[in-house]
C-alpha cells in the first residue's frame, strides 16, 4: 500500500486470487500505433495474461505487417485493415460495430472490454440491439472533453457508459469529470491506474555518465528532461521561460533535454526562444524506449509542465510515473489526473495549473539546487514508480468486473 498525506494511492495485493477468463480487449489504438491508450491496451493485455487469462486483442494493422511483433506476444491479436476511426464517422462505427459483434461470437468472450472511444460507441449499439448483455469499458479523459463539444459523439457515449457493467477511469480527476460529465451511476465507476513496461523497472543507471557526456552536460550541471510529445500543451516554452528568470550562475549550469515527436515548426520556435535568453537546449527528437531510458538515467530531474486545452486534458501522465521508475523525481502542474503521478513533496513538487513563470522558476530553483532533496523525492519516486506494474493493473480491473 502507497500513500499521500494519509491518502491510499495504491493498493498492492500480496496474494493473488482471481477467476481466470477469456478477455477481448478492443481498441483501435494499439503498437505500432504510439499514444496513450494503445499503450493502456498493450500494458492491460500483458497484464492479464501474465496472470494466466485468456486474451484476445482486436486491434488495426495500420496498413503495416504486424506478424512478427504480435507473435512475440503474450496474447493473441486480431488485425483488421485500415487505420483508428473517427467518432464522428458514421459508416466507420457501423462497420466496427459489425466486426466487434463477429469477435465476440468467435471468441465467447467472457469479457469484453472496450479501451478507446469507437470500440465503446460499437458496444453501445450493440447493446441497444440487445446483442450484448456485459461490457467493461475505460477512460482516459481527453475523449471526454471531445465528447462534451460534439453532440453525435455525446449521445452515443452517454448511453454507451452509462450500460457499461463497469467503467474504469485511469484517475480520480477522470472519474469526477466523468461522473460530472454524463452521470453515470457512482457504483459502477471505479479508478485503476495503468501500469508501465517492466523495462522501466530493471535496476541500475550504468549509463548515466556517457549520457550526461553526449549532452555536453560537464560535472555539477543539472540536467532537466521532458520526455513527451513535442506540442505546446507540454508546456517546453513555459520551462524556458522559467529558465530565463534564474540567477546567471544557476542557469548556466542547466541543460534543459527536450526529448520527442512533433512539428518542425514548434521546435524551431523552442530552439529561438531557447536561444534567446541563453538557455542550453538539447533537442533529441523521436528516441526508442531504449534511448527514453538511458535520458531518464542521465537526467537530474522530469518537468513536465503539462496545461489543459479546448480538446486534451492530461489523463493521468505516464510519463511522470516512468521517470518514478527511474528514481527521477518530478516538476508538475496540477491539472487533470496529474496529482496522482506526482506526490506534491514526497515525489516530487506540483505546482498549480495557474502558476506564472516566476513560481516555476522558484520551483526549478530550489530542486536544481538542492541534490539532497532530489535524492529524497526520487527515493519516494522510486517506491511509487515500481508499483505500477501491468499485473496490478490487470488485476485490480478484471477483479472488478467478473465481480460485478
Amino acid at each position: 500500500m502507497i500513500r499521500a498525506s494519509g491518502r491510499v494511492i495504491l493498493n498492492v495485493p500480496t496474494v493473488l486470487e482471481r477467476n481466470l477468463a477469456r478477455i477481448l480487449t478492443l481498441t483501435t489504438e494499439f503498437p505500432p500505433f504510439r499514444g496513450g491508450i494503445g499503450a493502456v491496451a498493450l500494458g492491460l493485455a500483458r497484464g492479464a495474461a501474465g496472470l494466466g487469462h485468456e486474451v484476445t486483442v482486436l486491434a488495426p494493422d495500420f496498413r503495416r505487417d504486424n506478424a512478427a511483433t504480435d507473435a512475440a506476444l503474450p496474447f493473441e491479436v486480431r488485425r483488421f485493415a485500415g487505420k483508428s476511426i473517427s467518432v464522428v464517422s458514421t459508416d466507420g462505427i457501423i462497420a466496427h460495430t459489425r466486426r466487434v459483434h463477429r469477435m465476440i461470437r468467435e471468441t465467447s468472450a467472457d469479457v469484453v472490454h472496450a479501451v478507446d472511444p469507437a470500440s465503446q460507441m460499437a458496444l453501445a449499439m450493440l447493446a441497444r440491439l440487445r446483442l450484448i448483455d456485459r461490457h467493461f469499458s475505460t477512460v482516459h479523459g481527453t475523449e471526454l472533453l471531445r465528447y462534451r463539444r460534439e453532440m453525435f459523439a455525446r449521445l452515443w457515449m452517454v448511453g454507451a457508459l452509462r450500460r457499461a457493467t463497469a467503467v474504469c477511469a485511469v484517475s480520480h480527476a477522470v472519474r469526477d469529470r466523468l461522473l460530472d460529465t454524463f452521470r453515470c451511476d457512482p457504483a459502477r465507476v471505479f479508478v485503476s491506474y495503468p501500469g508501465i513496461a517492466e523495462d522501466w523497472m530493471r535496476p541500475g543507471a550504468s549509463e548515466r555518465d556517457a549520457v550526461r557526456a553526449g549532452l555536453d552536460a560537464e560535472e555539477g550541471d543539472v540536467v532537466l528532461l521532458t520526455l513527451a510529445r513535442r506540442v505546446v500543451e507540454k508546456g517546453h516554452l513555459e520551462v524556458v521561460d522559467a529558465l530565463s528568470r534564474l540567477p546567471e550562475a544557476l542557469r548556466r549550469r542547466i541543460v534543459y533535454v527536450v526529448a520527442g515527436s512533433g512539428p518542425d515548426a514548434y521546435a524551431e520556435t523552442l530552439s529561438r526562444a531557447a536561444a534567446r535568453v541563453n538557455v542550453r537546449l538539447r533537442l533529441a527528437g523521436h528516441v526508442s524506449d531504449e534511448d527514453a531510458i538511458a535520458l531518464m538515467d542521465g537526467a537530474d530531474l522530469f518537468v513536465m509542465l503539462s496545461h489543459e486545452t479546448a480538446t486534451r486534458i492530461e489523463g493521468l501522465g505516464l510519463a511522470y510515473i516512468e521517470a518514478a521508475a527511474r528514481s527521477l523525481p518530478s516538476l508538475a502542474r496540477d491539472t487533470g489526473g496529474v496529482r496522482d503521478a506526482v506526490l506534491d513533496g514526497e515525489t516530487g513538487i506540483l505546482l498549480p495549473a495557474d502558476a506564472d513563470a516566476g513560481r516555476t522558476a522558484a520551483a526549478i530553483e530550489r530542486l536544481a539546487s538542492d541534490a539532497s532533496l532530489r535524492a529524497r523525492l526520487g527515493a519516494a519516486a522510486l517506491r511509487l514508480g515500481r508499483a505500477f506494474t501491468h499485473e496490478r493493473h490487470a488485476r485490480e480491473v478484471y477483479d472488478q468486473f467478473l465481480a460485478a
